[in-house]
């Protein structure tokens, strides 16, 4: 008949420590067998930049450290751990990549597109800021928003006629705003 697991383990030593300080031998016998292995899958199977690789079998290696009490089979452990770890590298930098690509071009790859954009954007804010708020809410309705003549003359209880006239001035305005941020820079 089997013990039950927690007199079988009450009655085994725990891992001795080492010379060095507190680190079990066991761990450092562990990394020493298993680490180069482990590099190996993160940079073969994942694709793992190898400085990015060695962080993940540190990581790894460091989970087992604090766990290795519970850790009943140790090399599919450190193999699931590793594989868990890369995947989830992948996924982190997926992420990381989609923060800063949901708009065209994407931020992640620098090149003059990129530079390009965020001048024109820097020139509208700047153009918006100086036409004042009729005249940008104005703009916005009709070019952003697709809002015609008619839907923004109903809201704003004008005749359809008066809409174009003030769609021009504002253009004009917009225009006059450039032309002196350009004359000044």
């Amino acid at each position: 008949m089997q013990e039950p697991r927690s007199e079988a383990k009450r009655g085994t030593p725990g891992p001795r420590a080492t010379a060095t300080g507190g680190v079990p031998a066991a761990f450092e016998e562990a990394y020493l067998q298993f680490g180069p292995r482990l590099r190996k899958i993160a940079m073969r199977k994942f694709r793992i930049p190898e400085h990015d690789a060695e962080t993940i079998v540190h990581d790894v290696f460091t989970t087992y450290l604090m766990h290795m009490h519970a850790v009943n089979a140790l090399e599919p452990y450190l193999i699931g751990a590793i594989c868990n770890a890369s995947r989830y590298y992948w996924r982190r930098a997926d992420a990381a990549e989609a923060v800063f690509c949901t708009e065209q071009p994407c931020a992640a790859t620098p090149d003059n597109a990129l530079v390009e954009e965020i001048e024109r954007k820097l020139i509208l804010s700047r153009i918006l800021g100086r036409i004042g708020t009729r005249c940008r809410d104005l703009l916005h309705r009709y070019y952003m928003n697709g809002d015609t003549t008619a839907a923004i003359a109903d809201s704003l209880r004008l005749k359809q006629a008066t809409i174009p006239v003030f769609l021009h001035k504002c253009r004009r305005r917009a225009l006059g705003a450039y032309r002196s941020m350009s004359e000044t820079t």
